[in-house]
């Protein structure tokens, strides 16, 4: 599990632990108040120092606890009640063995004998420490699952809002009257033609919107379901264009990973779309593992000649997804020689979603 600044920016990092050492400037003064009265003593660099650390570590622990909570998840309740009190439990123990940690050091200093060690324990502030440290641990602990239930409950919605606009785009691209009437088209002069190449035509073009309809709703699906996908729809593409395009497909070193459904697919029908291809020029498109969790997409670049600017609400929509379910985005690269986009995957043992 990531720390909760794991896929912020370096500047996001900083303000991030600014706003912890604030916190703990503020809980490292109450503090001294409680037991010193006074904001300045002797102990009062090491209290915050100390206070800064804890707070940092509670802040992981509760990444750990609450993150990933699905507000809209069977059982949710019951569930965010349990992680909330394993996670106060958890603080408390952490906070009151850092404490008997400080307690037994400064004790051993005395010199004093292991017989006085309870009868000090007792009478130093351990049962105001206990007091103040339940109280503001309750209160940073419902502070937090309520920042994170919020950043969960965003999270959901922005992911189903992005979720509609793929599902449309998708049925859009697999239903038009174009795709329908190029298919159309084309099995037509095939069945006066082959007979049984038709026929595998038709199986393939009834697998490509079976695999749309099935997998729509889905996050993630295997890697190798994908490219099944992609192979079925790219051939319905090569019965016309023939040795126009060309796909080659590499998946060595993808064992259990997933991907978004659709993406790959998406990807090759774009290279389709802007780029032109002709038998002495062909549209050459390759997918390969990269072995970092991402697998690529790219063409050589034979951009074809348009009236107006891109819209780039595909890749825009397919990059947001990516970012929701996987924490990471798409990666671009254009040259004059080759368009290349990257796409994150995920291991199947990482998984906690219902895909």
């Amino acid at each position: 599990m990531k720390h909760p600044t794991a896929n912020k920016t370096l500047r996001q990092k900083v303000v991030w632990h600014l706003l912890i050492l604030a916190g703990a400037v503020v809980i490292s003064s109450l503090f001294s108040l409680a037991i010193a009265q006074k904001l300045i003593h002797p102990g009062t660099l090491s209290m915050l120092v100390l206070t800064f650390l804890q707070l940092e570590l509670f802040l992981w622990i509760g990444y750990l606890f609450f993150y990933g909570v699905k507000p809209d998840a069977p059982g949710v309740v019951k569930s965010t009640l349990i992680r909330f009190v394993l996670f106060y439990l958890s603080v408390m123990v952490i906070a009151v063995i850092v404490f008997l940690a400080l307690f037994t050091y400064h004790f051993s200093r005395t010199g004093a004998g292991f017989s006085e060690f309870i009868p000090s324990l007792i009478h130093s502030d351990f049962k105001s420490f206990l007091t103040a440290a339940g109280i503001g641990f309750a209160i940073g602990a419902l502070f937090f699952f309520y920042t994170q239930w919020y950043d969960a409950v965003k999270r959901t919605q922005k992911l189903k809002q992005e979720k509609l606009i793929f599902q449309y785009e998708t049925l859009k691209s697999q239903v038009n009257p174009h795709f329908l009437f190029n298919s159309l088209n084309t099995l037509s002069s095939l069945i006066r033609k082959d007979v049984e190449l038709s026929e595998q035509f038709i199986l393939k073009l009834s697998s490509v919107y079976r695999y749309v309809l099935e997998n729509q709703d889905k996050d993630l699906v295997p890697v190798e379901n994908e490219l099944a996908f992609v192979k079925d729809f790219f051939s319905l593409q090569q019965v016309r264009d023939q040795e126009k395009i060309e796909l080659q497909i590499d998946s060595n070193g993808a064992g259990s990973e997933k991907i978004i459904p659709v993406s790959l697919q998406m990807l090759v029908e774009n290279a389709l779309k802007h780029n032109k291809a002709s038998r002495n020029e062909p549209l050459r498109i390759t997918i390969h593992y990269e072995g970092l969790d991402k697998m690529v997409v790219r063409n050589n670049l034979q951009e074809k000649d348009q009236l107006g600017p891109k819209s780039g609400i595909g890749l825009k929509n397919l990059d947001e997804r990516c970012k929701l379910i996987l924490d990471r985005g798409i990666e671009l690269m254009k040259n004059e020689d080759e368009f290349v986009v990257k796409l994150p995957v995920q291991a199947e043992k990482n998984e906690d979603s219902n895909c």
